[in-house]
């Protein structure tokens, strides 16, 4: 009798059917095995925590700038989307289709470039910038404005059905900043450069927009962030001058839109879209801008990867964070917590980075890359000030944040004086005094901004001498320049009454001691600074010996990078 029966039931089933017609054999079953094991260790490598302990420091880095770029293209197509539906009659009314009404001008564009300058009228608003796949060139980038309808010169404050124009990028540039070139305007510009992942910016834009003091701010701008991306990936032919003519028109086009909100100092203020994009952006704006007023303001590294932390915290990597409000003002700016958390312009100099950086989780290592690279960029266009001239207002944040131990060992609070400082310079009003109301508002702003931003890093906060201080001090520690040198000097406006933008004096101590201490006095800087570069080669270098990156003959000049460094980053603030 067989082992297997079927049964009479009128379901007709054969319990015989129960057993696979196929069995699979055991070498399909191992191969089975494999690929389930396979997809397995694959989504693993994805998960930073577990890639860190497989992947080579090269590996890893590498696998977390592909991250990096994801992350910044899915913003950018994201806040693209937000600006268009904003001019697109709002996100109720907007419709995909609509982007067929856009018109294309590809020729004579001096009528709508007359029409931009006309003072009576509203000026359009940037939109976005991107290539065209259907053309028959793709590599081509285009510029799309929108102009707003009714009557006023100002962006409406609701979403409307704006009138739509593409343009051909270079050329319109080209012909727009002819056109602003042969315009007097008695308008300045003050040009925010950060490395404090947006706190420095944000706080100062705030602390500006409630003095009411006749400043216009743009902060942000998803355009200035889309060109630098342009720049870090440039491969179809635009050329340094074109980007320069482009960043220019563009400057001042934004300007030209808020003119109604300038008013007495006659000054807009450009807060540059995160830390991430000083690398790319600040060298042109500075040149194309020289004689304008710049102000790169930092933090401490471990300040700066606590602020970021918290940003990613509350966001995650979201790019969506302006969604919930159809304000122009958040629609058009790129969210800080991809801009300053994600770098765009990768260093490439530093040899030892990546093995460092491996060592911090991905929030941290992302944070940590990023303000090192906007703090180089500082370092290296003031090495070449005597070619650049770029003097700009150096402002230590810790000195606003009222931290101490950065020049009031006394214990006194030094936070009124430097903010009455760096407005003084924005509003280009210092041989006037600002009026007590203004400096009341603005103290109370900046009280608020400083609660605001100490209670944001709390569950975040870094504190000095952790492992987590002293494995991102390392990553510090890679870039020479900022451990040691004559570039570290940076000229921090210190706060008092006659601040200047150059120091009296040259600092020979760590700049996380107090100001003063072991100063000597500047003796033919540049001159010194050029037998320096000299003599590198002509000396032979003891590597054993603290401070031996500095040539024996010169080596009091530098900063012991054992003893203390010059750009602390737990004890700079």
């Amino acid at each position: 009798m067989e082992s297997t029966s079927c049964s009479a039931s009128s379901s007709h089933y054969c319990t015989a059917d129960a057993s696979p017609d196929f069995p699979l054999s055991t070498i399909e079953q191992l191969a089975l095995g494999f690929v389930l094991l396979a997809i397995t260790f694959i989504i693993l490598l994805q998960m930073d925590v577990i890639s860190r302990h497989i992947l080579a420091p090269d590996q890893l880095l590498a696998k977390r700038r592909q991250e990096y770029v994801y992350a910044v293209s899915q913003c950018v197509e994201y806040n693209t989307l937000m600006i268009r539906q904003y001019v697109g009659g709002g996100k109720k009314l907007y419709s995909p289709k609509s982007e067929d009404m856009v018109e294309k001008m590809d020729g004579e564009m001096k009528e709508l470039v007359d029409k931009i300058l006309d003072s009576k009228k509203a000026t359009p608003v940037i939109v976005a910038i991107e290539q065209d796949a259907t053309e028959s060139n793709p590599d081509t980038y285009y510029l799309y404005l929108a102009f707003p309808t009714g009557e006023g010169t100002s962006t409406p404050a609701a979403p409307g059905l704006f009138r739509r124009v593409r343009v051909p990028l270079v050329e319109f540039c080209e012909e727009l900043a002819k056109a602003f070139e042969g315009q007097i305007t008695s308008t300045a510009f003050c040009f925010v450069a950060d490395a404090s992942c947006g706190l420095g910016s944000e706080m100062l834009t705030s602390i500006v927009n409630a003095c009411d003091t006749g400043v216009a701010t743009i902060s942000n701008p998803s355009w200035m962030f889309v060109l630098a991306l342009i720049v870090s990936k440039n491969t179809h032919n635009i050329t340094k001058e074109q980007f320069e003519r482009i960043i220019f028109a563009l400057c001042r086009l934004d300007a030209w839109r808020v003119r109604d909100f300038v008013g007495v100092n006659r000054t807009v203020l450009f807060a540059l879209p995160g830390q991430a994009s000083v690398p790319l952006l600040l060298p042109i704006i500075q040149k194309v801008f020289v004689h304008e007023r710049h102000v790169f303001i930092y933090d401490g590294c471990c300040h700066t990867v606590s602020r970021g932390t918290a940003l990613r915290q509350e966001h995650g990597a979201s790019y969506r964070q302006t969604a919930a409000k159809e304000d122009w003002d958040l629609v058009s700016a790129t969210p800080t917590v991809i801009s300053s958390n994600y770098p765009i312009a990768p260093l490439k100099h530093i040899g030892d980075l990546p093995e460092t950086l491996a060592k911090l989780n991905g929030v941290q290592a992302s944070i940590v890359e990023a303000w090192v690279a906007s703090v180089d960029t500082f370092l290296d266009m003031k090495a070449r000030e005597k070619k650049n001239f770029y003097t700009p207002f150096v402002c230590r944040l810790g000195f606003l944040m009222k931290r101490s131990g950065i020049g009031n060992g006394d214990g006194s609070d030094l936070s009124g004086l430097a903010l009455k400082n760096i407005l003084q310079y924005v509003t280009g009003s210092k041989s006037r005094a600002l009026s007590a109301e203004v400096m009341e508002r603005a103290e109370k702003c900046l009280t608020e901004c400083r609660a605001a931003a100490e209670a944001y890093v709390e569950k975040c906060k870094i504190v000095t001498n952790t492992p987590e201080a002293i494995l991102i001090e390392k990553c510090v520690f890679t870039h020479k320049s900022i451990l040691i040198g004559e570039k570290t000097l940076l000229d921090t406006v210190q706060p008092k009454e006659d601040w200047s933008l150059k120091a009296a004096k040259k600092l020979k101590s760590c700049l996380c001691c107090i100001p003063g201490e072991g100063d000597e006095e500047d003796e033919d800087e540049d001159g010194a600074g050029e037998r320096d570069e000299g003599s590198k080669q002509k000396n032979k270098i003891d590597m054993s010996m603290p401070g031996a990156f500095a040539t024996s003959g010169r080596r009091s000049n530098y900063v012991d990078g054992k003893a203390g460094f010059a750009f602390d980053p737990t004890r700079f603030k």
